[in-house]
């Protein structure tokens, strides 16, 4: 059992957010700080970024195999842990 905390290997990415979710994000930043908590927004944004990168690499697996392009290259491989359960 380790006795410090590990935190995965990360990377400053910015995205552009509609203001009211911006607003939104800020001020229950601030109303968790005030009774002593903090938001996982990171994590929040991992989970969601993941979903929609299966969903992206999928499609364009699947529009490059239609255009026969790039599937030879490997541009668009499985990730490692959904290739296990393809094959």
């Amino acid at each position: 059992m380790g006795i410090f905390k590990e935190d995965p290997p990360s990377k400053r990415v910015i995205f552009n957010v509609r203001l009211d979710l911006a607003e939104r994000l800020e001020q229950a930043k601030q109303d968790s700080r005030r009774i002593g908590r903090r938001l996982d927004a990171d994590g929040a944004v991992d989970v969601a970024l993941e979903k929609f990168l299966k969903k992206a690499e999928r499609k364009l697996r699947e529009l490059e195999e239609e255009l026969g392009e790039g599937v030879a290259e490997g541009r668009f491989a499985l990730p490692p842990d959904e290739e296990a359960d393809a094959g």
